[in-house]
């Protein structure tokens, strides 16, 4: 009997380590399948989170090219909520609220009034600015601080929430820390422009801005917008300079733009002699009419536009010294318009009579 219990005892001891070496196995590959089905999991999980963000990242980008600034701004805010330091959509996110500073604007019904709409899209502008401003070093951030600077510009003059020289303020900064800037430099030309500041000053910043090469359609709109309609000596001169520069370089100018600066320079009806005489001494006689025929290049009434281009070229004799030129084609000129009294009539009569009494 106790020879058969001895055997029994053996047998467990032996079988004992082997079951519980069993239990110990099946244990392990049940946290190994654990393991692996979490970790299947993540990477589904992770694999459907970048096809998001691709998607929304693709999103934004659409909308910013679409001129939906404020959109794509929000976009990308849905992609930071799920990972706030992603550096590409932080970047991208700066980027476009800076385009959209550049090309801000309000949609107004009769019943609203512009500085309400305006005041929460800039609040929304200022807080992406100032962080980027945080995390950006060099030229970007001269780039962030100059746009910093046109928002509080917008933020006084069309949101009316603020006065003072905050906006100078950052454009200058944005200098001191980049002097070559091209948004300082335009931004600052055109708040100069539109505050009674100095021409020259202005438009030594635009020649600065211009010579980079960057952003040259948004600097060629902001030095435009600031000197079309300023009537303040050199302006219409600093005019004619900018738009012979951009014909010589072709640059392209459209025909809005082009009318509003025949009208501003060179319309006899309304530009008096001497604001005339600025425009086209402003160039080389040569570069000033091919300019002025730049401008004036598209007309529905060839015979009007033919004797207006005869007193802009007896002017422009006259102005060249070339006088006794100058004579001669306003005497025909005199002879075209004896029967058409107004305006040039009365400016071809008194170049005559001055002329030939010299």
């Amino acid at each position: 009997m106790n020879e058969e219990l001895e055997k029994t005892e053996s047998a467990v001891k032996r079988t004992w380590p082997v079951i519980m070496g069993w239990v110990g196995g099946a244990t392990a590959l049940i946290g190994l399948f654990a393991s692996l089905a979490g970790g299947v999991a993540w990477l589904v999980n992770h694999h459907k989170q970048q096809t998001e963000r691709r998607d929304q990242m693709a999103l934004a980008q659409a909308q910013a090219k679409q001129a939906e600034y404020q959109a794509a701004v929000e976009t990308y805010a849905n992609i930071l909520k799920t990972n706030p330091l992603d550096r590409a959509a932080l970047d991208q996110q700066l980027s476009t609220t800076m385009d959209w500073v550049e090309n801000f604007s309000v949609v107004v019904r009769e019943d609203q009034h512009a500085s309400d709409l305006a005041g929460p899209a800039l609040d929304q502008i200022f807080a992406i600015l100032d962080a980027g401003l945080a995390r950006s070093k060099g030229t970007k951030a001269a780039d962030v601080q100059a746009h910093i600077g046109f928002a509080h510009w917008l933020n006084q003059h069309i949101a009316q929430r603020e006065f003072g020289s905050a906006a100078e303020q950052n454009f200058r900064a944005a200098l001191a820390a980049d002097p070559t800037n091209v948004y300082g430099n335009a931004m600052l030309g055109n708040y100069l422009l539109q505050n009674g500041g100095s021409v020259a000053e202005a438009m030594r910043h635009f020649a600065v801005a211009v010579s980079t090469g960057k952003a040259l359609p948004f600097v060629r709109k902001l030095e435009l917008g600031g000197l079309i309609y300023l009537d303040k000596a050199g302006a219409r001169a600093a005019l004619v300079q900018a738009a012979n520069d951009m014909r010589k370089s072709d640059e392209p100018l459209d025909e809005e733009y082009k009318r509003r600066i025949l009208g501003f320079c060179f319309d006899p009806l309304v530009t008096d002699h001497g604001e005339l005489v600025e425009s086209l001494s402003a160039v080389p006689p040569d570069d000033a009419w091919k300019t002025y025929l730049w401008l004036d290049d598209n007309s529905e009434d060839a015979q009007a536009q033919a004797t207006v281009h005869d007193f802009i070229s007896a002017n422009l004799l006259e102005v060249s010294g070339k006088r006794a030129e100058s004579l001669q084609k306003f005497r025909l000129l005199q002879q075209q318009l004896k029967e058409q009294p107004g305006t040039m009539k009365n400016e071809v009569d008194a170049a005559v009579a001055k002329l030939s009494r010299n």
